[in-house]
């Protein structure tokens, strides 16, 4: 069986051990699967984490050497910020995906509100929606849910921060907690998703567009921890978008009675 395990559909089995098989080639399939998500998701964090340290490194060089004089340092200086920034994010969010991976299953459930959360993280947002001249409209009333109070609020605070990057020049976000169906929604008027793309914007650092994340700092893991910690509270996530039309992400919790 080890000797053929790459080819065992070619191998005479006896019919008594078809299930042991069967068992046996699923987990070599899924040691495979994760072995090459693991080396995919390496060399995607190695990609990421080159690109703004090159350019730390670059204007560096130019300060050290002499090279930049007047305006130029203060706008070096700006990008050296920006990229160290930027890279923060990187290692802060690849940590975090880090330690999701490693506490699946491991949950301490608490009651927690989702339109208390959803409050919390407009509140927190709101600046920076100003700043890019994006409008928050919040609605719904009291919903409880059973999971973690931090994870929950992880999970809505990277869908407002999203819609607010992918939105446009007076655009609106709309936040809206439905007791109904213990569910929250958040949708936005921005840029939108191709429908080709909709089935990628979960994985870890896809970017539909990618100078515009870089433009706005985004890390390309956002949606890929909101899907994770959703999955962890067994939510169901709805996707709806549309090129410049706005797109809506729904997040729909266990009923906490059931």
């Amino acid at each position: 069986l080890a000797n053929n395990m790459d080819h065992i559909e070619n191998v005479q089995i006896y019919k008594e051990l078809e299930p042991f098989v069967t068992t046996i080639k699923q987990q070599h399939e899924d040691i495979l699967k994760s072995a090459m998500m693991r080396q995919e998701f390496t060399a995607n964090v190695t990609h990421e984490l080159k690109t703004p340290l090159t350019s730390i490194s670059g204007y560096a060089e130019l300060i050290e050497n002499g090279m930049a004089q007047g305006d130029d340092v203060e706008r070096f200086a700006t990008e050296i910020h920006r990229n160290a920034k930027r890279l923060l994010s990187l290692i802060n969010d690849t940590l975090r995906l880090s330690e999701l991976d490693s506490n699946d299953g491991d949950l301490l459930m608490e009651d927690v509100n989702l339109y208390d959360v959803a409050s919390n993280c407009v509140n927190m947002l709101t600046l920076h929606a100003e700043e890019n001249d994006v409008k928050f409209h919040l609605k719904g009333s009291n919903t409880h849910v059973k999971g973690s109070h931090s994870m929950i609020e992880e999970l809505v605070y990277n869908l407002c921060d999203n819609a607010i990057r992918y939105n446009r020049e007076g655009g609106n976000i709309w936040v809206v907690v439905d007791p109904e169906d213990h569910s929250i929604l958040v949708s936005d008027d921005g840029i939108g998703i191709s429908e080709e793309n909709q089935s990628r914007i979960f994985e870890r650092f896809y970017r539909v567009d990618k100078s515009r994340s870089r433009k706005t700092g985004s890390t390309g893991l956002g949606l890929a921890i909101v899907k994770h910690i959703a999955e962890q509270h067994g939510a169901k996530i709805e996707l709806t978008s549309a090129e410049n039309v706005g797109t809506t992400i729904k997040v729909i919790f266990p009923d906490p009675d059931k």
